[in-house]
């Protein structure tokens, strides 16, 4: 379709959508904390009960399998920053689907 036939709130989203997949990082996967204890016998979490909180990307892989990849407290922010973005994507994707969907069901009438 061409841009003229789209309707203002379709064309903001396409140009969010084209900017934020060519111009910024995004990562397909989900953040988890996860309480813990390290295993040394005097540490706190041993001691006192208090679990170290560790942050982990799920992702899952090729074979189907879930993956948990540790994420240190230096890259947290930025890795909360591309999984969000991630999701951004997806709602506007699911929008513009859902105005097509509502194009297409307008024709058949």
């Amino acid at each position: 379709m061409k841009r003229a036939g789209r309707t203002r709130r379709e064309k903001d989203l396409l140009s969010k959508l084209s900017n934020m997949i060519n111009y910024s990082e995004y990562i397909h996967a989900n953040l988890v904390n996860v309480a813990r204890t390290c295993g040394n016998k005097n540490c706190k979490c041993i001691t006192k009960g208090e679990k170290h909180v560790l942050l982990y990307l799920t992702t899952i892989r090729k074979d189907g399998k879930r993956k948990m990849i540790y994420i240190p407290k230096n890259l947290e922010e930025e890795v909360r920053q591309m999984v969000k973005r991630y999701f951004k994507i997806r709602d506007m994707i699911e929008e513009v689907s859902d105005i097509n969907l509502q194009r297409v069901l307008s024709k058949k009438k």
